[in-house]
């Protein structure tokens, strides 16, 4: 890992999940009961509580449901705010993702967003992060 970025830890949910965005493939997980697709990943569907599920490709587009300017600095090389973006996903408005903003003017709440991948080298591979711009 750069000491200049933190990177999140991959669990046995969301491995798969983690791996399709390293391939820049949103996907998402789709209860084969009830259809509702789900996040975070979790082995059972809240709905329904089935046990049957697949992980699906989504379009990778949203909206603006919320978000946080930062200017606090975590690590030493941040030199500016920073957003974080909530996107309510286009297939499921209840789904909410957060991610990083990747562009110059600041987001807006109702925003049409689609999602950027931001590559990430770490000392264990290529990984990517869930980011967000102007649709």
């Amino acid at each position: 890992m750069s000491a200049d970025r933190v990177v999140p830890f991959a669990d046995r949910d969301s491995r798969p999940w983690w791996q399709s965005i390293a391939r820049h493939e949103f996907v998402q997980q789709r209860c084969e009961k009830c259809g509702r697709w789900r996040w975070p990943p979790r082995e059972m569907c809240g709905e329904c509580a089935s046990f049957d599920w697949s992980w699906q490709p989504v379009s990778g587009r949203g909206t603006v449901s919320s978000f946080i300017r930062t200017h606090h600095f975590f690590l030493p090389n941040m030199s500016e705010p920073f957003f974080t973006v909530f996107v309510s996903l286009e297939e499921q408005g209840d789904i909410v993702m957060p991610g990083s903003w990747h562009h110059s003017d600041p987001p807006a709440i109702g925003m049409r967003v689609q999602v950027f991948y931001d590559d990430i080298a770490t000392d264990e591979g290529n990984i990517a992060l869930v980011g967000w711009q102007p649709a």
